[in-house]
């Protein structure tokens, strides 16, 4: 799987909850809040992280991309 930021980007960006997203990926939700809120850069992002989080962007549905402000590929 290629790592895209852009849809690492859309999912921080998305109304998806942090701890929704740590649920489903494993990654802790104060890892993600740091992406979040604190300005940590994606491009900085462990390769692990970006990857399980690409792997649960391309999960999502399109409907439940779209019902979570997530516009998908």
């Amino acid at each position: 799987m290629i790592i895209n930021t852009d849809y690492i980007k859309k999912l921080l960006e998305s109304d998806i909850t942090s701890y929704q997203i740590s649920k489903a990926t494993g990654i802790a939700t104060q890892s993600l809040d740091n992406y979040r809120r604190y300005g940590s850069k994606i491009e900085n992002m462990r390769i692990g992280i970006a990857y399980k989080l690409c792997k649960y962007y391309n999960s999502l549905s399109d409907d439940q991309a779209i019902s979570k402000g997530v516009t998908h590929k």
